[in-house]
């Protein structure tokens, strides 16, 4: 049997029921969270441009655009809210797969599941069903994909998609397969945006949404998908990672008894995720010695090999972003940040901000390391040494990233980030009301409910 095969085997057979309670109540969170962050994202320059693409399109108006008056078709209205998912990189991320596995599930789940008016409970399903085999297909190379130029959000996402589509169209085991094979040949997300900042990266969750529900459209409807899609000689693996295909024993080990939505970490800051554990000790760093830029010599970065070409090289144009979404993934600006003032939310990566002289001078003075100790991947380790003007050495270090399952946000640190998100395009009291709707998402008769509170106005 294949290892697609297989997992469709696990994912057409998931029933609401058969699932934990622990990991329904994740499921609500990362719900939460994701429409959240999607929120947040509208109105704002790349938004506006995917959005009058989507409408350009036309289609039945049969699922809600966050933010947005109008309807769409399913696929393209998961292709606009998964964009917006990722637009200021705020969405969650699993640390072995390093996949933002929500902003692509959670699109997929809300469009497809308005359509079909999806009962909340079976929703869920869909979505768990989603991340468990999504997440495992990342973990089969875990940075092997980053090394080939692929970003594991898009490439691995797909399936997410197209397993979270299948199950809520109701398609057995043999369709799921084949939505799989077809999902596969639409993978798609190039590295190439860490150049110059480019928007591309933002939209490769809501590819992977769209992509997934045109997959299962199709193997509904009898089209077929390749049985080894990500074991064979063109599958997945040898072609987009470089590598021998992990053996199905590994990838299946204690599928439907260990749950990978555990494991994916909430993001507290709007950057690259690999970033957060060094900006939380270089917060700790300052509370702790109520330090100032000017106090500081020197920033010593302990960092990971897989890391360094994502947030270190070029070290030039990392030490000066050449825009707001080139310095998400700076580490040293991300850092300089967090020393000079104090915080990192989406307003501390605007294209005014980042020009700001004392965090830049800051920033030139950060230099890495490279570290092979560092439990990286399988967790997002953080490590800085500063050296003081006075000559004095202050030392902080974190093996796991605050948000993970080892060290978890508090449920009001996510109502915090979930409130300061919607505030941002919807009036007050809409967070309150929409974080209500989605803690009782399990009673809906259908999704559509919920999804009528995400229409809102975009501010100008």
């Amino acid at each position: 049997m294949t290892l697609s095969r297989k997992f469709a085997e696990f994912a057409a057979g998931l029933r609401y029921d058969s699932i934990p309670r622990e990991v329904i109540e994740i499921a609500r969170l990362r719900l939460l969270d994701t429409v959240g962050v999607c929120l947040a994202s509208t109105g704002m320059d790349y938004a506006r441009a995917a959005l009058d693409t989507v409408l350009d399109q036309g289609g039945r108006p049969e699922s809600t655009l966050y933010g947005a008056a109008p309807k769409t078709n399913a696929a393209w209205a998961a292709f606009y809210n998964g964009a917006l998912a990722h637009g200021n990189d705020y969405d969650d991320t699993h640390p072995v797969a390093i996949m933002h596995v929500s902003g692509v599930i959670v699109p997929t789940m809300l469009a497809l599941g308005e359509r079909l008016r999806t009962p909340g409970p079976a929703a869920l399903a869909a979505a768990v069903a989603g991340y468990e085999i999504g997440i495992r297909i990342g973990m089969g190379a875990p940075t092997e994909f980053h090394a080939r130029g692929f970003h594991p959000t898009s490439v691995c996402g797909v399936f997410s998609a197209a397993v979270t589509a299948s199950h809520l169209l109701g398609l057995d085991a043999a369709c799921t397969a084949h939505a799989l094979g077809i999902a596969g040949s639409q993978a798609a997300g190039s590295m190439e945006f860490l150049a110059d900042g480019a928007w591309t990266k933002r939209m490769h969750p809501g590819w992977a949404a769209h992509a997934g529900v045109i997959a299962a459209q199709l193997a509904a409807r009898g089209y077929t998908g390749p049985a080894a899609v990500l074991e064979g000689r063109y599958g997945l693996y040898r072609a987009y990672a470089g590598a021998q295909p992990p053996s199905a024993e590994r990838l299946c080990a204690n599928l439907g008894r260990e749950w990978e939505v555990l494991n994916v970490d909430f993001k507290p800051y709007p950057c690259g995720h690999i970033s957060h554990p060094y900006m939380d000790c270089a917060r700790d760093l300052r509370d702790r010695h109520g330090l100032k830029a000017f106090d500081i010599a020197e920033i010593e970065l302990r960092v990971p090999p897989a890391a360094v070409p994502i947030l270190c090289e070029p070290l030039a144009d990392k030490l000066r972003p050449a825009s707001a979404y080139a310095a998400r993934f700076s580490l040293p600006y991300a850092v300089a940040v967090i020393l000079v003032l104090g915080r990192a939310g989406i307003d501390e990566f605007s294209e005014a901000r980042i020009r700001d002289p004392e965090i830049l001078a800051l920033a030139a003075r950060c230099r890495y390391e490279i570290d092979t100790t560092l439990p990286f991947p399988g967790a997002f380790p953080g490590w800085i040494r500063i050296r003081l003007n006075d000559g004095r050495l202050l030392e902080s270090r974190r093996d796991t990233s605050r948000g993970s399952r080892q060290t978890p946000m508090s449920a009001d640190e996510l109502y915090e980030k979930f409130e300061a998100n919607v505030n941002r395009a919807m009036p007050a009291g809409a967070a309150r009301r929409l974080w209500d709707a989605g803690l009782a998402f399990e009673t809906l008769a259908s999704v559509e409910p919920f999804t009528r509170l995400l229409a809102g106005h975009e501010q100008s």
